[in-house]
This record gives C-alpha cells, sequence and structure tokens, in this order.
C-alpha cells in the first residue's frame, strides 16, 4: 500500500467511526444475547433464485465471525466418492461461519448437498447440532467445463439478507465465469457486507481483476446504499498470470488487500493466486486476523493425501460482529499494515 494510501486512511476511518457513533452503529456492549433472524432458500439443492426469510430459533452470541474462500479443484462425483477427502472438506468448512466455494464442476448436482450433508453430520463444542446451508449459482464458463459457485453458510451465525446474483456483465463478456454475489448479516451485531466470489481465467487474470472495480460499481446500484463489500476466490494474482507489484483499478484506496503477496495459497507450487479484498468502508470491523489455512499441516496428510483435496488452501479473514469501540477500531487500523499488500 503506498504511503498516500496511509495517509489518507486514518482520516477516512476516523469519518467513519463520528458517521457510525452518531448513527448508533457503534455498540460499546459487546455480546450478550442476539436476536436472531434467518434466510432459508428454495430448493437448497438446486440453483438457487429465491430467498424467504424465516425465523431460526437457535442463539448463537459471537462476538466474530469468520469468513473464507475454497478453491477445491475439480469438485464433483469422483471427489465427493472420497471419503477421505470428504472428511478434510467437512472438518475445514465448520472452521467458518461463511465459506465461498470455487471450481464446482458437477452436472448431475449431487456434490455439494453431498457436501452440506457431511458438514452438518455431528455436533459443535457446545453440543449444539451444525446448521449449514447454502446457495450456489448456475453452471457459468464459456466451455463445455462449466463450473458453479457456492456459499456455504452457517445459519446460526450469519443468514443470507439479499437475492444471490450472478453478475449480468452488462458491458460485454468480460470474465470467464461471472462473479456471484449475494449479501449477509451477522445475526448478532451489526456486521452487513455484500460477497463477491470470482475465479478468474488465469491467462485473463489481471484484465478480470481490474473489472471486479466495475463489477463494484455495478453491485452498488443494486445493493443502494451498501458500501461495504467482501471480494474474494482464486484471483489467479500472481505468477505469470499477475503483476503483484503493478498497478490495478483493484488496487485503488477504495480497496485494502488483506491476503498480502508473501502468503502461499496453493499446495503445490508458493504463489498467493487467492485473495481476499475489502473496501475501506469495512476497516473497522476487521479484527486484523487473517491469512491461510493449511489444513494439509492441520490434519497432518502427506502430499499425495493433500493433492488428493486441492491444489488451493483457503484463504480467510475475520470480522467482529459489532464495532465496539475506538480503541480496538484504532488498533485494528494501526496493525493491519502488517497484512494488507503493499
Amino acid at each position: 500500500m503506498t504511503n498516500k494510501t496511509h495517509s489518507i486512511l486514518p482520516l477516512i476511518l476516523i469519518v467513519l467511526l463520528i458517521t457510525a457513533l452518531f448513527s448508533g452503529c457503534i455498540d460499546f456492549s459487546i455480546g450478550g444475547n442476539k436476536t436472531t433472524n434467518n434466510t432459508t432458500l428454495n430448493g437448497s439443492n438446486t440453483n438457487n433464485t429465491t430467498a424467504n426469510t424465516t425465523q431460526n430459533n437457535t442463539t448463537v452470541s459471537k462476538e466474530q465471525i469468520s469468513v473464507a474462500a475454497f478453491n477445491i479443484q475439480i469438485f464433483g462425483v469422483s471427489k465427493a466418492g472420497n471419503d477421505d477427502v470428504m472428511d478434510v472438506l467437512a472438518k475445514t468448512i465448520r472452521r467458518y461461519d461463511v465459506v465461498g466455494i470455487q471450481e464446482i464442476r458437477d452436472a448431475g448436482g449431487t456434490s455439494l448437498p453431498k457436501l452440506v450433508d457431511l458438514v452438518n453430520n455431528g455436533t459443535d463444542e457446545n453440543g449444539q447440532p451444525y446448521n449449514y446451508d447454502y446457495v450456489v449459482s448456475d453452471r457459468l464458463g464459456r466451455s463445455t467445463s462449466k463450473e458453479q459457485y457456492a456459499y456455504i453458510y452457517d445459519k446460526n451465525t450469519v443468514f443470507v439478507a439479499s437475492e444471490p446474483l450472478v453478475y449480468p456483465e452488462p458491458d460485454g463478456d468480460t470474465f470467464e465465469r461471472e462473479p456471484y454475489m449475494v449479501t449477509f448479516r451477522s445475526n448478532n451485531g451489526t456486521f452487513d457486507a455484500v460477497f463477491i466470489l470470482i475465479h478468474t481465467k488465469p491467462e485473463d487474470a489481471k484484465n478480470e481483476i481490474d473489472y471486479l472495480d466495475d463489477v463494484v460499481k455495478y453491485a452498488k446500484t443494486i445493493y443502494v446504499g451498501q458500501e461495504n463489500y467482501v471480494l474474494m476466490g482464486d484471483f489467479n494474482a500472481d505468477g505469470s498470470y499477475f503483476n503483484e507489484s503493478g498497478p490495478s483499478k483493484l488496487k485503488s484506496d477504495d480497496y485494502i488487500w488483506i491476503i498480502g503477496n508473501d502468503e502461499v495459497t496453493t499446495t503445490k507450487t508458493k504463489n498467493t493466486y487467492d485473495r481476499i479484498v475489502i473496501t475501506k468502508e469495512l476497516l473497522p470491523y476487521f479484527t486484523n486476523q487473517s491469512g491461510v489455512f493449511n489444513y494439509s499441516a492441520e490434519y497432518e496428510l502427506n502430499e499425495t493425501q493433500t493433492y488428493a483435496v486441492s491444489d488451493h488452501y483457503p484463504v480467510y479473514i475475520d470480522f467482529w460482529t459489532v464495532v465496539g469501540n475506538w480503541g480496538r477500531v484504532l488498533f485494528t487500523y494501526f496493525n493491519s499494515v502488517n497484512v494488507i499488500n503493499e
């Protein structure tokens, strides 16, 4: 991040804090019982297009939510039939409140619901049944080898607050797989953001990453008044596909790159293909906790077992569900320099 950006961000942060204070967004009492509100979707094992709001009676009080993006690499019938792989995937997904899944390749549509069923098989550390659901896009891509995006989310902690939407590309065919967006809100607190999931075509990564700025601008015409955006997924933002230190429309003062260039997000190489980028308005919610989850080390997998799961590791970011106090937010900002890209 440039010195110019660092000089501007504190001023932006102070303005945001003052605005939040007078609008009642800053709550100095963290935690407590939450008012639960949840959304389930018609036919959750199909391509969901309609959201119906329903009440979830499960009470879970959390000060933070954890969000991840995971390219599972050709996730279809074959991988879904591997019990060991599915066990790793289920344990990994349970670590997060929202997981953006990429590279689902299953024309029959059976693999994703099988995975979510497995995620929900059991109880958490408090003895409560797991309560995950999902939304999934249409099959996308220019070739016959089409992919789907999905968000798997914990209904005990977040709910879907907008109609899931595939970017309609109003200016022409820019993306190999058009980004998939939806709003998530925390059941407890005030966290609210539009998530935009992307898996770029490697050869077009620079162009597609630049156009994500246009996607955000389009989204602001749909989600009027919404300034909180999380862009995440396999950007292919490294190596011969993307110059990490070069210019990009997504590197303006409006955005903060959370996953730094020194991270390794792939299992077979040392590249940082996978990224999470947030709009500056979300900075007060950022806990300064983010990174790459190395499931190979966590679950003591050998090389063959690791590669069977994916050629990518999940990347993640944690958010406060409530902007708690000035000290916490300022602490987050002045420490976030360590994780934000230059």
